[in-house]
């Protein structure tokens, strides 16, 4: 059986905000209707079924069995037009990433296809995932996904799921948006995954993954190094760059200041703890490029 085609596409932008991007892309910069070989990204087809195509229009790699593909709706033959049935193009500029569904054959009822991100180092805070996506067939509108994250690596046996499934319906993108505060400061893979069944076209495009901007703070404390922590009698601030330390005191949790060490300028530096209780301080470091602060736990 061929499924026909087609519906409406809206461009959207996202509002400027007080972010820094850790990772976007638009898929535009690859091959037309590549399912391998796409940048950093894995593509993980775990039903293994051969996917529908069109009446009318045909394109690189029709009907394979795969995961996701880069797709182009100019660049099919004939280009597709958008319609009251349909719209395959993409939120901007010419590719899309796509998931055409899986051929059902008992017991597999629909796809089960993985779209995984490369490694990505999230943030301190106020990471956000954001992207646009939609079911661009008007009468198999149905399409069902969700997202995972891994902290190890692509396999889809190692992610958690952190979005519950949506369904989209065919007609305009949606932006869809994640907090991933709670992998903040850790390697991760998101994975977009497509469970959709006997539809037609799943797309998603314009993926972008924001942390907050780094303060004078957090930049200057991303340049040194606190070790061994936890601690027993003595606390080394490496420099991992050209700062120079000028003073270093230590709080308490009740922001009492407890030790205080002056130093002449020097890259690197050595605090005793020795003499504190057991228990969480803070080393507050004065440098020439600013101030940083780090937490130590005394054993």
């Amino acid at each position: 059986m061929k499924k026909l085609l087609l519906s409406l596409g809206l461009f959207a932008t996202l509002s400027a905000s007080a972010q820094v991007t850790i990772f976007e892309d638009n898929f535009d910069s690859y091959t037309d209707f590549a399912i391998t070989g796409v940048g950093g990204w894995t593509m993980v087809d775990v039903d293994l079924r051969p996917t529908y195509g069109f009446s009318g229009a045909s394109f690189t790699n029709e009907g394979v069995a795969m995961a996701f593909i880069v797709f182009n709706s100019t660049a099919t033959n004939p280009p597709l037009t958008p319609g009251a049935e349909g719209d395959w193009t993409a939120n901007s500029g010419a590719k899309a990433m796509a998931c055409f569904a899986a051929v059902p054959q008992a017991p597999i009822n629909g796809n089960d296809d993985w779209v995984i991100t490369p490694q990505i180092q999230l943030g301190a805070s106020g990471n956000m995932l954001s992207f646009w996506a939609k079911s661009c067939d008007a009468t198999y509108p149905d399409e069902k996904f969700n997202v995972w994250v891994s902290t190890t690596d692509t396999n889809p046996a190692s992610f958690t799921q952190v979005m519950a499934t949506e369904t989209t319906m065919a007609g305009p993108f949606v932006e869809y948006t994640l907090d991933l505060d709670a992998y903040q400061g850790q390697n991760i893979y998101i994975g977009i995954h497509c469970i959709s069944e006997d539809q037609f076209g799943f797309m998603f495009d314009d993926f972008k993954v924001t942390r907050d901007a780094l303060s004078t703070s957090d930049f200057v404390s991303s340049k040194l190094a606190v070790y061994p922590n936890p601690a027993n009698n003595v606390v080394s601030i490496s420099n991992q760059s050209n700062v120079q330390i000028n003073k270093v005191s230590v709080t308490d949790v009740n922001g009492r200041v407890v030790k205080t060490m002056n130093f002449d300028s020097v890259a690197d530096a050595r605090v005793n703890v020795s003499d504190l209780n057991t228990g969480v301080y803070f080393l507050n470091i004065d440098t020439n490029e600013g101030t940083a602060t780090k937490k130590i736990v005394k054993n």
